[in-house]
């Protein structure tokens, strides 16, 4: 039988008073855990503030219960050594709370800062096979194309044994691969039904093919999300920031035959006022219709069965962007608390 649907909540990057408020939003919501992003530059139109997230898990922790998760942590910023002492610190101070979901980064933190990005997946991946042996105790020595490493170790060892769960940001053939050979968890974003289920299913082959049993790979995705009390009239107040999110990912819109500018693509993409004037203008043009199915909007009976649609295609654990201002933030989530989350968690247990 599926496990009973898991729910997280993806806080505010900044300031740390709205991560606090949110942090409590979630507790009294019946979240399952809080989730924070790893930016340099922070994702938005006019406010691009963001706090590092390890510090500030560290300084959350115990103002909750619930798990803790990174999402995600962007592999090319941080050599591995100095990522592995940030996750076993807070999964010590956590005691033992904390989900690691990585990727391959985007341009906006990346570029503007000089790092070497020319290989991203590549970084990734090498990265993940570093962690994991410095989670094993012993002394390394590694020669890889990324990074080399002669006679190193870290102690202390994690909290959690081997280590805590590694959730793969993976939306792409090669990083699913990378998500069953290495990855706790697969944790892409946006996905349709469809897509989640066919995708999925590459996932379990592949894990199959390196031995691993599919069932102990946690079935996550990341989804963006705008609960209204009722039926809105005229445009959903979700439509903006979802063409607006749409317009950086290429992959996505080729599929419905939108072609995005090159300068859009989040490999290439920096943030001004000026770079957010013309993806604005651009994302004006996309029909909401051909991207409507991969975002959770609408009164919470139709939130609820989007939601339902995802879990029977095969997505257990949602970890729930909330495109709203900060103003309507705690309305949001008591929407969830008190309508979507119950449902699942009885119709499921």
């Amino acid at each position: 039988m599926p496990p009973v649907p898991q729910f997280g909540a993806h806080l505010p990057n900044a300031p740390l008073s709205d991560i606090y408020d949110a942090v409590s939003y979630a507790n009294n919501n019946g979240f399952d855990s809080v989730w924070l992003g790893d930016h340099l530059v922070g994702a938005g139109i006019k406010v691009w503030d963001a706090m590092e997230p390890f510090p500030t898990l560290a300084a959350i922790f115990s103002r909750t219960k619930l798990n803790l998760g990174i999402s995600v942590v962007d592999a090319a910023r941080r050599h591995p050594a100095v990522l592995a002492q940030n996750i076993v610190t807070v999964d010590h101070i956590s005691n033992g709370r904390l989900i690691v979901g990585i990727g391959a980064g985007e341009a906006p933190s990346i570029k503007p800062f000089g790092i070497r990005w020319d290989k991203p997946v590549g970084i990734m991946e090498e990265t993940i096979r570093i962690l994991k042996k410095f989670f094993t105790g012993g002394t390394i020595n590694h020669s890889g194309e990324f990074y080399t490493l002669k006679n190193a170790f870290l102690l202390p060892l994690p909290f959690q044994q081997p280590h805590p769960p590694f959730w793969i940001a993976a939306n792409s053939p090669r990083t699913r691969r990378i998500a069953a050979e290495l990855g706790d968890g697969w944790l892409p974003q946006a996905l349709t039904p469809d897509e989640y289920k066919r995708f999925w299913k590459e996932i379990e082959s592949h894990a199959i093919k390196f031995g691993r049993n599919p069932e102990k790979i946690v079935r996550a995705n990341t989804i963006y999300a705008n609960v209204t009390k009722k039926e809105e009239e005229g445009p959903n107040p979700i439509e903006l920031p979802a063409k607006l999110l749409s317009a950086f990912w290429p992959d996505t819109l080729k599929k419905v035959g939108i072609e995005i500018p090159e300068e859009f693509s989040l490999k290439k993409f920096t943030y001004s006022p000026e770079s957010i004037k013309r993806a604005i203008e651009f994302a004006k043009k996309i029909p909401f219709e051909a991207i409507e199915e991969r975002f959770i909007y609408g009164t919470p009976d139709k939130c609820i069965e989007r939601i339902d649609k995802l879990y029977k295609a095969g997505n257990h654990y949602f970890v729930c962007i909330l495109l709203v201002p900060t103003k309507y933030r705690k309305n949001q989530y008591e929407l969830w608390g008190k309508k979507i989350i119950p449902y699942f968690k009885e119709q499921y247990q």
